[in-house]
């Protein structure tokens, strides 16, 4: 009697939607210029940790990778998320315990009360900015950092690749709290990796697009933006340098012609000392 097992992702069958996630940790649907690539010997020959090198070498013209700037891109903005959120959160803390301290408490004047009351609130607002901005950036950077190395080395991307991410972030960020506090944390980063990671393929898949398309794109505009903001300086320059180019001709004549504006200059300071 023959016993039928079931490997690889039908083993979800019973969840026709995480099987389909879970799928995406093949690499299937490449294009012809994918196909082609993937026969160069020196792609065949090329290892996970050669890939890994080279998401952290710069360019001829001093620019990251794809993957490297979505990192960036990350830690940027989960700084700025942080700090207005810790900042707004503790400002406002600090803004109710200085009311509820001095109700009763006098001020020479009303301006000296709002002094006070803004420097409490500004002291606030710094040291939420600061607590949330690092916690909540190291947190994020190293999420997005871990699973787009994991994804750079095996070369394909899925949902795995959160959950592993998640993991050991959540490993990471409880570490002080000794063994237990490890098994906690990749536990519930686990979960949070598997959340972002059905949410984001989940997205993928319903736009039709890929996480390299993607990340091509996000290049493609940063790479836009920086060539509208030097052409911007350009002109900038250009305008800086006709106007310099125009008091030189009212002032001494047009370039490589002629000196006569200095002629006519020295004529009538001559005409200005005679009339004296």
């Amino acid at each position: 009697m023959k016993v039928l097992t079931c490997r690889g992702p039908l083993k979800y069958g019973f969840l026709p939607f995480l099987s389909e996630l879970w799928s995406n940790d093949k690499l299937a649907n490449a294009t012809l210029t994918e196909q082609k690539a993937a026969l160069e010997p020196s792609v065949q020959s090329e290892t996970g940790w050669d890939r890994i090198k080279r998401m952290f070498q710069f360019d001829e013209f001093g620019n990251v990778t794809h993957e490297l700037h979505t990192v960036m891109q990350a830690a940027s903005l989960s700084m700025l998320i942080g700090v207005i959120y810790g900042g707004t959160r503790q400002g406002r803390h600090a803004y109710e315990q200085f009311i509820k301290n001095n109700e009763a408490t006098t001020f020479s004047t009303p301006l000296e009360a709002k002094k006070k009351l803004q420097d409490a609130v500004s002291i606030g607002f710094g040291k939420g900015s600061f607590k949330w901005g690092w916690r909540l950036t190291l947190f994020t950077t190293t999420f997005v950092g871990v699973s787009t190395i994991i994804q750079v080395y095996r070369n394909k991307y899925g949902v795995l690749d959160y959950v592993c991410a998640g993991a050991i972030t959540g490993s990471l960020y409880k570490f002080n709290s000794g063994p237990r506090g490890w098994i906690v944390g990749s536990a519930l980063g686990s979960v949070l990796g598997l959340i972002c990671g059905s949410v984001t393929m989940g997205i993928l898949y319903t736009t039709g697009l890929t996480i390299e398309e993607t990340r091509y794109w996000q290049s493609k505009f940063k790479t836009t933006r920086d060539e509208h903001f030097k052409k911007g300086l350009e002109l900038m320059r250009e305008e800086e340098d006709l106007a310099v180019l125009k008091l030189h001709n009212d002032e001494v004549g047009e370039a490589g012609k002629s000196l006569d504006n200095l002629e006519k200059q020295d004529d009538r300071k001559h005409v200005a000392i005679v009339r004296k």
